[in-house]
């Protein structure tokens, strides 16, 4: 399944919430929705929303961690929220459970 996205701006939040399976043919794309919210939306933070996210393959975690690098390259906060029991275990077999910012 194609992954989605929507982008909502609320004072100093920015939440994109994605929709989909974020694997190799979709991470540029995630990617560079990440970098867009970091760079041009003026927020202090990002929020990214998983709640919908039904696949997260190495690729897609690769993308989450260039994004979450390139937020705090930029002193933004990027934090991932409404983790999946079995993302969370994702993150935590692949070892990036601590670099990235998990509510």
């Amino acid at each position: 399944m194609r992954v989605t996205h929507a982008t909502v701006v609320d004072g100093d939040v920015c939440t994109v919430r994605m929709a989909g399976d974020v694997d190799m043919s979709e991470v540029e794309g995630v990617e560079a929705w990440l970098r867009a919210a970091v760079d041009t939306s003026g927020c202090g933070t990002v929020v990214v929303d998983l709640s919908d996210t039904r696949f997260l393959d190495s690729m897609g975690i690769a993308g989450l961690v260039r994004a979450q690098d390139h937020a705090r390259a930029h002193g933004v906060l990027l934090r991932c929220v409404n983790v999946q029991p079995w993302v969370l275990r994702v993150f935590q077999v692949a070892g990036v459970a601590d670099h990235l910012d998990i509510a």
